[in-house]
């Protein structure tokens, strides 16, 4: 038997039993026990008296139980219920429902209001909802009521909607509510009281300001009108669990009518319809059109505010921001600094931080966090944090606006702790001492700011990062992380010429790139950038030793396939070029010129303007390779027309077999002799100074 409290509880619910929880997914009025209690009910008002019985039994038996169980869930939960719709408290006995159903019929109008008011006070209890269930005319009844009256009176409309609303909290019963056409029945009525919600507050203004006793009225209109919104919007969104009922209801506008809801003042009603539009967020077209009805405008005067309201909000806002035009249309609403400041609530701190993630993602909207709290917050909880990994949504939030240039500054200069420690140097002592992956890429992304400030930063942990690089184990994420940002160090104020050579960095580099086990490609890739950053004179002579010049010539061939790889071997091959050394032998024992010269041909623009930087430093250290490597340009931009003319590969005869330009089976032509712009061979001696000179200038 229940207790007096949990009967208590019971009789004075209303039709509108349970609001929306602010959690994710479609929300119920129900837990999961609870629903699979009422969905022992009989499918169907005609099912025999003797199964009714036995299952509401059941169902009774167990209310104990539920009652317990959803007085605890919603103490822990930190959504508390919102208040429900109000409806006049009546005593009604199932006893005299056939006297209710009887006085439908009447002519009189305030006698069906009162009529389907004690109707529904049976229907909001699960003890008395089977005497409706199990009479044969009282669900039709009400229906035809519904049809023939409703749109006479707001207050017979939201009594009846309540009745089916209360068979809408079972999906057992949602057929029942679909087979009386109550899905359609309550669109039409939200589209009629829209329409006089609209009229009446034209009419208000209609003749100047309202005086006090029109605004009196027309607030009392406004709040019917809420509680009668509640309850159809609430039948909608639990008859929604069937995909085939949600597409009837696009169809017919239900995403215009829950945005024109989101003007209205009642709280119980906002968290209901933002917690709709939450459900028909994750379909793109429901999306566009609230994108269209500028809902993120509206939206944005509820952060902050009520905690349910605020809630649900932002996790409508989160499945928003998936979208390229809501996002920017939240930066035109000014969200960015509310949520920066919900950050620091732990109730809304994950959801405002994902947000913020999404909004991060594109580079114009960066710049907006540099002039909020963003960046000190963010590097509070960095150094708060002990797993990074169990903050997704920190460190990626960290990682992208680290990559903005006033972000960083002022992640750098922040104050950290009591004795004035800089944000920097908390940051990149905490990434070495724990050895942190996620740490180091954001140390990383503020190595590659070219920032002259921000490079001298990092002058005094050179060391300690090369003694970290060491001791990873060869394609660790520290260590990849680790030669990254050693290779966006070195710089004209920060010179790591010396530490290179007294910790042997790159025999350490050569080692691992002929480790015989292969090496990855990430380790393979930050090797290179990190060769022809530190490439220089000193160096040059280690460089050919090593055989790193070889490794990364090798690495063109080999990785062809993959952009990033050819733009970064080309910028090395750049860098090294410019030294004699590493010149001499890239030239003499490699055909790293050819290569460089069919990266003119790349469809990326970035590879052909590095492979074109490349060839100039050539062009401007040796005579005689310009005129080759102006010849191999010649060719390259020409040989469809060349080879159709001459039948002939001019880089040393061939077919197809010889594969691309470049690549090997391609031998030079004899040394003085060139091609001219018709493909004829000509020597040295033969060629017109005049011709020459206007080769030159056109090339």
């Amino acid at each position: 038997r229940r207790t007096a409290a949990a009967k208590r509880a019971t009789t004075t619910t209303t039709p509108a039993a349970d609001p929306p929880r602010g959690r994710e997914g479609a929300v119920r009025s129900s837990s999961a026990a609870a629903r699979a209690a009422r969905a022992s009910f009989s499918s169907s008002s005609s099912a025999s008296g003797a199964a009714m019985e036995t299952d509401l039994a059941a169902l009774r038996g167990r209310e104990d139980e539920r009652v317990v169980r959803e007085a605890a869930d919603a103490a822990a939960a930190f959504t508390t219920p919102a208040p429900r719709v109000h409806v006049p408290s009546v005593r009604a006995s199932p006893e005299r429902l056939d006297e209710y159903l009887e006085k439908l019929y009447e002519d009189d109008i305030k006698i069906k209001v009162e009529a389907t008011l004690h109707i529904a006070a049976l229907a909001k209890r699960v003890e008395t909802l089977e005497d409706i269930l199990a009479h044969p005319n009282a669900i039709l009844a009400v229906a035809r009521t519904l049809r023939e009256d409703g749109r006479k009176s707001v207050d017979l409309a939201t009594n009846i909607v309540s009745v089916f609303f209360a068979l809408s909290n079972y999906s057992a019963f949602h057929h029942i509510v679909i087979e009386n056409q109550l899905g359609d029945m309550t669109m039409r009525i939200v589209d009629l009281e829209v329409k006089r919600a609209e009229d009446r507050l034209e009419s208000l203004h209609e003749h100047g300001p309202p005086d006090e006793f029109s605004l009196r009225r027309h607030d009392a209109a406004t709040r019917k009108q809420d509680r009668l919104f509640y309850v159809c919007f609430y039948l909608l969104l639990n008859i929604s669990e069937d995909p085939a009922v949600e597409r009837k209801m696009k169809k017919r506008n239900i995403v215009t009518y829950l945005c024109k809801m989101l003007e209205r003042r009642s709280v119980d009603l906002l968290v209901l319809c933002v917690t709709f539009l939450k459900k028909l967020s994750i379909y793109g077209e429901n999306v566009q059109k609230m994108t269209e009805l500028n809902a993120v405008a509206r939206l944005a005067t509820f952060v902050p505010g009520d905690d349910v309201l605020l809630l649900v909000t932002l996790r409508l806002l989160l499945n928003l921001s998936f979208d390229d035009a809501a996002r920017a249309q939240m930066q035109d609403a000014g969200l960015i600094p509310p949520l920066v400041r919900l950050m620091r609530h732990p109730h809304f701190q994950h959801v405002s931080m994902a947000i913020l993630y999404h909004l991060s993602v594109d580079d114009e909207r960066k710049g907006a966090f540099a002039y909020t709290n963003a960046m000190p917050t963010l590097l509070d909880f960095l150094l708060q944090v002990s797993d990074l990994h169990a903050a997704p949504e920190l460190i990626a939030l960290v990682v992208n606006l680290t990559t903005h240039p006033r972000c960083a500054e002022v992640l750098c200069d922040a104050v950290v702790g009591a004795d004035g420690t800089r944000g920097f140097d908390a940051l990149a002592s905490r990434a070495i001492e724990r050895r942190d992956p996620l740490a180091m890429k954001v140390v990383r992304n503020l190595s590659q700011l070219d920032d002259v400030s921000t490079k001298k930063r990092f002058a005094p942990y050179v060391e300690p990062l090369i003694a970290l690089l060491k001791s990873e184990p060869c394609g660790s994420d520290v260590m990849v992380e680790t030669l990254g940002t050693l290779a966006n160090v070195p710089c004209a104020e920060v010179d790591v010429t010396d530490l290179v050579i007294s910790h042997a960095v790159l025999e350490f580099i050569a080692t691992t790139l002929g480790d015989d086990r292969g090496c990855e490609d990430d380790v393979a890739l930050e090797a290179v950038v990190f060769v022809g950053a530190v490439a220089c004179d000193r160096l040059a002579g280690e460089l050919v030793s090593l055989g790193l010049c070889e490794r990364v010539y090798d690495m063109l061939s080999a990785k062809k396939e993959d952009d990033e790889f050819v733009l970064q071997i080309a910028h090395a091959a750049g860098r090294m070029l410019r030294h004699e050394e590493t010149r001499d032998f890239l030239l003499r024992e490699t055909q790293i010129a050819f290569y460089l010269v069919d990266l003119l041909q790349d469809k990326n623009d970035v590879v052909r303007k590095t492979a074109d930087l490349a060839l100039d430093v050539v062009m401007d250290v040796s005579e005689d390779w310009a005129v080759k490597i102006r010849r191999m340009k010649f060719e390259a931009h020409n040989q469809e027309w060349l080879e159709a003319v001459e039948g002939v590969s001019l880089f040393g005869g061939g077919g197809e077999e010889e594969g691309r330009l470049g690549e090997e089976g391609h031998g030079e032509l004899p040394r003085g002799q060139y091609v001219d712009e018709y493909g004829e061979v000509y020597h040295h001696d033969e060629y017109d100074d005049e011709y020459d000179d206007e080769y030159d200038d056109e090339y």
